[in-house]
């Protein structure tokens, strides 16, 4: 009995011959399939595109404080005026956790750059060697990216994000001359050895030897700003938080008698992920329109589907078919159906986030966004998740309409014909 259904809807799907003058439901079930398409493949987009968003903005906050950054109790993270001393004690108890990634120990001045023609303040961050962060590195245009280290072949070596290398119409190897003022003010040659991409962004970090800015305030060898500390999982941010507060606060000879914050990178940059936050609000909301879309867009075609059949639903009835088979079978064409404009909504948004990924042809406005082009992330997962949940609200939502099936008669059948 189980096969009596598949066997007829896959009968009743293949193309059937209408007879001359008899108007043909074809065009209106490819509009159902296409609106299908269409559904799935703006959900997918979506999905993509604020994958992307909020990968590239992450980035960037991440790049600037990490998953943690752990300062000097009572300064801004952004502030230079007072540093945290990291002994041996700290250094390995934080390395040696098996939850952070690594932590980078971070210099943080305030400067002037000025040229024959400008001047702007900017923040230089001082690492050193071990200063691998791959959101700076990765994004050098122009230049080099250097080691930090006495193995560079220039003195002070500096790297200075895009933009503002744009509006001080600076080169690679130009000489700078950088203003610092404390006690008195002070002025710091340094070499252009790197130009990274900074995407229209106004407060991205000029990079430099940590050691400059050391000998710079007269600094001890384990005195920082902040550290920069970045975990395996970003994900579990506040639980590694709450760990490392109540170890740290059981060990206080790891602190050297310090009183040091612990901010994670919401916590420090709340209006940037406020902002990511609402995206995601804005993709439920997108999701849940698209579905309702698709599945009135079905039971349209399933509809058609019923009143198009209806001669054979009346000699089903008549031939022993009983209501519930009637319905499977209706409710398997229009899975049919169903899974075709699903397949075509894969593509359009595999073709889609392709194209942009490779050629990026639809840009943004740097100015008001954290990237010059639409971004786009491909997540196996969150794929085959929009795709299955689709499928499943969709044929939840064909369900109400085969009852329509129940009311048809095999009397009512000869008087339709």
């Amino acid at each position: 009995m189980i096969a009596f259904p598949f066997f007829v809807a896959r009968r009743m799907s293949r193309g059937h011959r209408h007879l001359q003058g008899e108007a043909s439901t074809s065009p209106l079930l490819r509009l159902s399939t296409i609106g299908v398409a269409l559904s799935l493949g703006v959900m997918l987009i979506s999905v993509a595109i604020i994958l992307g968003f909020k990968r590239q903005v992450s980035s960037f906050a991440y790049g600037q404080t990490g998953h943690v950054s752990l300062y000097a109790w009572g300064s801004d993270w952004l502030g230079t005026s007072q540093h945290l001393r990291l002994g041996e004690g700290l250094r390995s108890f934080l390395e040696q956790r098996p939850d952070i990634r690594q932590v980078y120990p971070l210099l943080q001045r305030i400067a002037l750059l000025k040229t024959e023609d400008n001047y702007e303040g900017l923040m230089l961050y001082g690492v050193d060697s071990a200063f691998t962060h791959s959101y700076f590195s990765s994004r050098i245009t122009s230049g080099v990216w250097p080691t930090f280290s006495a193995l560079d072949s220039v003195d002070n070596p500096i790297v200075l994000p895009s933009k503002l290398a744009e509006r001080m119409q600076c080169r690679v190897g130009d000489k700078l001359r950088l203003y610092f003022w404390g006690e008195q003010i002070r002025v710091r040659a340094y070499q252009l050895v790197g130009i990274y991409e900074s995407s229209g962004l106004d407060k991205l970090p000029a990079i430099t030897a940590g050691s400059s800015l050391r000998r710079l305030d007269r600094l001890g060898a384990d005195e920082y700003s902040r550290l920069m500390i970045v975990l395996e999982q970003g994900e579990r941010t506040d639980e590694v938080m709450a760990s490392l507060s109540e170890e740290l606060g059981q060990s206080p000879s790891l602190l050297q008698g310090q009183s040091l914050g612990l901010n994670s990178a919401e916590e420090l940059m709340p209006d940037l992920f406020n902002w990511l936050a609402l995206l995601d609000s804005n993709v439920y909301l997108l999701l849940s329109l698209m579905i309702l879309v698709g599945g009135f867009t079905m039971i349209t075609g399933l509809i058609i589907i019923v009143l198009d059949k209806t001669r054979q639903i009346g000699l089903l009835k008549a031939l022993g078919a009983s209501n519930r088979q009637i319905r499977s079978i209706f409710t398997l064409m229009s899975l049919r159906l169903m899974l075709r404009a699903l397949l075509w909504g894969n593509v359009l948004a595999g073709a889609f986030c392709i194209l942009q990924a490779t050629l990026a042809p639809i840009k943004l406005d740097p100015r008001n966004y954290f990237m010059d082009a639409v971004p786009v992330v491909f997540d196996l997962g969150l794929w085959i998740g929009v795709n299955v949940g689709t499928a499943l609200l969709i044929l939840l939502m064909l369900l109400a309409p085969t009852k329509i099936i129940a009311s048809i008669s095999p009397s009512a059948v000869m008087r339709f014909d």
